[in-house]
């Protein structure tokens, strides 16, 4: 990474420990320097004005509206579709934008530049958005394809640039761009830039306008501007839209559960850690100390969930039941040296936790789902793990 990039990127374990510059700013004691840093974490991402990837055991958080590298010149240039003027606070218009589109199935971000976002299709074809600014609190944004593009994904594309701005921004004005499809003709595919002929069409309720090349007609009201406003278009952004949004709340309410362990874990006088890498089903450990406040290594492994979709209520007999969707954990859990708790934390707030590993020694034959019985997840629960470890 380059000194540039630094700037507008930040390793999520550095920040959680404080390693920032804090120039001439008093610092707070640490202890509260923690949690408000965790708070800190958790508003960038609910916000989505970060993205937050994998990186080295830990995660970079990279801020799209401070991005800095700038792009080299580009032998052909992308076609623009589309132009809008807003106005708004245009730094979180933009990076939520980009985060949120991220966020999607359809969309992913390929390379991040200085006021611009390249991002690909499911099937590698690049599109994007560049960001001009202009007075202060107003702004264009880009919306350009490359020619392979298809035709759904430039459509629904646009249909979701076209909706985060008329929901966020202001003033949003929406700028067609033509060009003249006659392939013999030496403007094809080229911008029509007489916009004010354009517009004069427009007011006079004329439907086409006609290339001054091969006097070819354009037709403004064409095929991409019928589907854009189509019901099926608009329905495809919207499950983008709640797509995008699941997945941000998902990882806000995980960062949420993570910062409820530390702070629990820490009330009961012990160690939490989160554990860099999960995907084997444990997503931090607790270790003990001894009456002196030493360490004994001695601990407990978490795994664990928020949101009430974990857990599912049994008709026969009223139980909650987890469904072990990767029986790789169950396997994992059971070959710890100490004890694997489950940890839930619903809406409503309340966090509970259970020893599964034990669950699963019980149950002697593979198991699929466990009946979740936890107990509150408090300081005097940690403290009763604590001298029933140290027995």
């Amino acid at each position: 990474m380059t000194a540039t990039e630094r700037k507008c990127c930040i390793r999520e374990d550095e920040l959680l420990s404080g390693e920032l510059d804090y120039q001439d700013f008093e610092r707070l004691p640490q202890d509260h320097e923690k949690v408000i840093l965790r708070a800190l974490l958790e508003t960038f991402v609910s916000r989505a004005w970060c993205l937050r990837q994998p990186c080295d055991g830990s995660a970079l958080l990279t801020f799209p509206s401070y991005f800095r590298r700038e792009r080299k010149e580009q032998p052909t240039h992308p076609n623009v579709l589309v132009t809008y003027r807003f106005s708004g606070h245009v730094e979180d218009l933009y990076a939520t934008l980009v985060v949120r589109l991220h966020h999607t199935e359809a969309f992913e971000a390929d390379a991040l530049w200085k006021d611009a976002a390249d991002f690909k299709t499911q099937t590698g074809q690049s599109l994007g958005l560049k960001l001009v600014r202009e007075a202060e609190g107003a702004a264009r944004l880009v919306v350009y394809f490359n020619p392979d593009v298809d035709e759904n994904s430039r459509l629904v594309f646009l249909r979701y640039v076209h909706n985060h701005l008329t929901e966020h921004a202001q003033d949003v004005a929406r700028l067609r761009h033509y060009c003249c499809g006659n392939r013999k003709c030496d403007a094809h595919n080229q911008p029509f830039t007489d916009q004010a002929k354009v517009d004069r069409a427009l007011a006079g309720g004329k439907d086409k306008i006609f290339c001054p090349d091969c006097g070819k007609a354009i037709l403004l009201r064409d095929v991409m501007e019928q589907k854009f406003d189509s019901p099926a278009v608009k329905e495809q952004a919207r499950q983008l839209q709640v797509e995008s949004q699941l997945v941000i709340d998902n990882e806000s309410r995980e960062l949420i559960l993570v910062g409820h362990a530390f702070t629990i874990t820490a009330e009961a006088g012990q160690i939490f850690r989160p554990t860099p890498n999960s995907d084997h089903g444990i997503d931090g450990e607790i270790e003990f100390k001894d009456d002196q406040g030493r360490a004994t290594g001695k601990r407990l492994y978490l795994q664990l969930k928020s949101g009430d979709s974990y857990l599912t209520k049994r008709q026969r007999d009223g139980a909650e039941v987890f469904q072990i969707k990767n029986p790789r954990w169950a396997d994992y859990w059971q070959q710890q040296a100490y004890p694997v708790l489950l940890v839930i934390r619903t809406s409503d707030g309340e966090i509970r936790w259970m020893d599964v590993s034990e669950y699963l020694k019980r149950a002697q034959q593979p198991v699929k789902q466990i009946s979740f019985a936890g107990e509150r997840f408090d300081v005097m629960s940690v403290r009763r793990w604590r001298d029933k470890m140290s027995s």
